[in-house]
């Protein structure tokens, strides 16, 4: 058990988005572009297949649908039914197949995806060494585990209300 402010255990963090995840978007309204440069840099191509680890209301999900194309496997992972309700409304389910699951502890076998994707995922991870090996798990040799955040500290701080 940490005492680092940040860390949250998985019920912590679901109560933390399930009361957020309807006006999400409305709320961070210009993420898209950020999202779209994420994706750009992880090198993706077509036929890849690549997990969304905290997909939230799904922003990141159509690029990464473009990138692999349709040969390609997206999957969506979030803790919080929610997040993912928001983001079947949205319109963003029909780019991946969506996960209610928890990344710490993923329902894929080893060594499966191309790459990992993760938006703002750190910050919410209780243990984030063994939240990056269960990345890690997932990815075959030579794939690629992208950490993004597309913001800043002060915006990060403003987010969560402090």
């Amino acid at each position: 058990m940490t005492d680092h402010h940040d860390a949250h255990r998985p019920h912590e963090v679901r109560e933390f988005f399930a009361v957020r995840a309807a006006d999400w978007d409305a709320k961070f309204p210009d993420d898209g572009p950020a999202y779209a440069a994420g994706v750009a840099e992880l090198g993706l191509q077509d036929g890849d297949r690549v997990l969304d680890a905290g997909c939230g209301t799904g922003r990141a999900l159509p690029a990464l649908r473009g990138a692999v194309g349709s040969r390609g496997t997206v999957l969506g992972a979030d803790l919080t039914p929610e997040m993912l309700q928001a983001a079947v409304r949205a319109g963003r389910g029909t780019h991946a197949a969506l996960l209610l699951a928890d990344v710490t502890r993923l329902p894929l076998p080893g060594a499966t995806l191309d790459a990992v994707f993760a938006a703002g995922l750190l910050s919410h991870l209780a243990a984030p060494t063994g939240g990056l090996a269960e990345l890690a798990r997932v990815v075959r040799p030579g794939g690629r585990l992208a950490l993004f955040h597309p913001l800043g500290r002060a915006a990060l701080a403003a987010r969560k209300g402090r």
